[in-house]
């Protein structure tokens, strides 16, 4: 699965979501964020989501580094039809 739904909320529909491709990134998110993360996620009802694998395979000729492809997320969701209102990317190192 490309995206982990660490906290869905119960009724509502807001996100945040962050982007740790691959495993030395999602542990070291895990173990220094994730924790402070789903506190202010589950105080304010927001769920919160984590890319943890590259949404365009690396054989695409359209291929970008995770950096990038932070833009893609929202098509991601639709294409998956998440029930998602509104969706906040944030940087994997915001604390």
């Amino acid at each position: 699965m490309k995206l982990k739904i660490i906290y869905k909320p119960k009724k509502n529909k807001n996100y945040i979501c962050t982007i740790a491709i691959g495993g030395n990134y999602f542990s070291n998110w895990k173990k220094y964020m994730m924790k402070n993360w789903l506190l202010y996620c589950k105080k304010n009802s927001i769920g919160l989501l984590v890319v943890t694998q590259n949404l365009i395979e690396k054989k695409n000729r359209n291929f970008k580094s995770p950096n990038w492809q932070k833009l893609l997320i929202g098509d991601f969701l639709i294409t998956k039809k998440m029930p998602i209102e509104n969706l906040c990317y944030v940087d994997t190192d915001f604390l």
